[in-house]
């Protein structure tokens, strides 16, 4: 047996295991997952003395997505029993894709993640420019719709061929459906949100997807254009309105990440002032879900 057992972390555990995952900002993380109703993916592994030797945090998100932190711990073992109980708990909510976001310091650690499945499969810059600053040359027109709280299957489809040849991350939609991709755009948050389609004289070319920040950054979620539409200064266009509404908001700037692998996009938004100011690995792991969460 063991010399530790292995749950998810009881309410007065909450602190001593942000401790362990998040050191200095222990006590802010605790309270961010108290609000947000996060606790429920936080394994422990606890000595027969009550003392906790590792913790695991995980998410289950809509779309049959998750997501993970780098689990950490006293030794490898007593890591891999955290990790591997966080990976269980997301399959059996019918996870099929897990991303974990790892920073330069963290690749050491990250070890546990690669003996539970997740393989580094790019890096996320992360880029961010003030609101406001001339965007330079004109861009395109566009007419702008509000995302209805009920899409159509009109909007589905749109969202849909956005993701036609994206090159941001493709990976993740390797083994979704079609519902589920569609799935993950469930809003969480919606007071947070500001979600539109985009058109122009020939009908439907993007969906755009804006999420406001704890602090005073308005984020580009979701930027996509439909096959047909790329290439023709559409993408400005959008990233336009995006300073519009974020100036609208009182929000002082624009933040989004990227697939350094995506040069389009890239050089889109340096084109546009955005700088990078942060960069992860993306890690993923495929789930192998058991059917009676599927059918």
């Amino acid at each position: 047996m063991p010399p530790f057992v292995v749950s998810r972390a009881a309410s007065h555990e909450l602190l001593p295991a942000c401790r362990i995952l998040f050191e200095g900002r222990a006590e802010h993380s605790r309270d961010y997952l108290l609000a947000e109703g996060g606790a429920s993916g936080l394994f422990v592994a606890r000595a027969a003395s009550g003392r906790l030797h590792a913790a695991a945090l995980v998410e289950s998100l809509s779309g049959a997505l998750g997501v993970a932190l780098v689990p950490r711990g006293d030794s490898p073992a007593v890591v891999d029993a955290v990790a591997a109980a966080g990976c269980a708990w997301l399959r059996e909510r019918g996870v099929k894709v897990c991303q974990a976001f790892v920073a330069e310091r963290e690749e050491a650690e990250a070890a546990a993640l690669a003996r539970h499945g997740f393989r580094p499969v790019t890096q996320l810059a992360y880029l961010r420019r003030a609101v406001g600053p001339s965007f330079g040359a004109p861009t395109p027109p566009v007419l702008w719709h509000p995302w209805p709280s009920e899409p159509t299957r009109e909007h589905t489809d749109l969202l849909l061929a956005t993701h036609d040849g994206t090159l941001d991350c493709p990976e993740m939609n390797d083994t979704r459906t079609p519902e589920e991709i569609v799935g993950g755009f469930r809003p969480t948050d919606v007071a947070n949100r500001s979600w539109w389609s985009a058109a122009d004289a020939g009908g439907a070319v993007g969906v755009l997807l804006l999420v406001g920040g704890p602090d005073c950054a308005l984020e580009v979620s979701y930027l996509g254009l439909a096959p047909g539409a790329r290439g023709r200064g559409l993408a400005g266009s959008l990233l336009r309105f995006a300073d519009d509404v974020a100036r609208l908001m009182g929000r002082r700037e624009l933040s989004v990440s990227v697939d350094v692998r995506n040069a389009p996009a890239m050089k889109l938004y340096a084109r546009h002032g955005f700088v990078e100011y942060d960069r992860r690995g993306v890690w993923l792991a495929h789930f192998l879900v058991p059917e009676s969460v599927t059918d």
